[in-house]
């Protein structure tokens, strides 16, 4: 797990591409440059400038053991971690950069969302898990120490329901739990 410890982690994140090549990274696999600019429809040029300033942070290294090539001279690609968290005591720099981290965060679950609903329209996937698949929000009351408590029981739960066995499948799960006021 990738802990955002500090603004300057969180400002490297905090932008679209390179937390969509940090995801791809994640769920595709390893890539090169040019890999991830096929994958994500960008061009290798700027998807290595993203992946130097991700690797300067902690959140992709070197995989040296896939590199190719008569000198070996394609860079490979991988993710440092599984998931990224924020650690309690990070100092955000700005509001503006949180804003822009979750709205970074936001599209790239969007697409994720929009590319499942889009397999299932070409049946690319069998009616059980298009039967366990689901979204929903729920409203409800809680104090600070509540909202805790429930994080912490839902990422317990999601932990247990981890089992890599036979017609496993990569799942996202995307917890948001947030305070709202009630408009006058």
């Amino acid at each position: 797990m990738t802990e955002i410890t500090d603004a300057a982690m969180l400002r490297a994140m905090a932008h679209p591409l390179r937390m969509r090549i940090v995801s791809s990274l994640r769920l595709d696999g390893p890539a090169t440059s040019a890999i991830l600019a096929r994958r994500l429809s960008t061009d290798s040029g700027q998807t290595s400038h993203h992946l130097r300033l991700l690797a300067r942070h902690g959140f992709v290294v070197d995989a040296p053991e896939l590199g190719r090539g008569s000198r070996g001279r394609e860079r490979w690609w991988k993710a440092m971690h599984a998931s990224t968290t924020f650690s309690d005591d990070v100092d955000a720099d700005s509001v503006e950069t949180m804003a822009a981290f979750a709205r970074a965060a936001r599209a790239v679950w969007d697409q994720g969302i929009d590319q499942f609903h889009d397999e299932a329209a070409h049946r690319r996937w069998s009616p059980a898990w298009l039967d366990a698949a689901a979204a929903s929000d729920q409203v409800i009351r809680t104090t600070p120490e509540g909202l805790k408590r429930l994080r912490d029981r839902l990422d317990e739960v999601i932990r247990e329901a981890d089992l890599p066995e036979p017609g496993a499948e990569t799942v996202v799960v995307v917890v948001q739990a947030y305070p709202r006021r009630a408009r006058a």
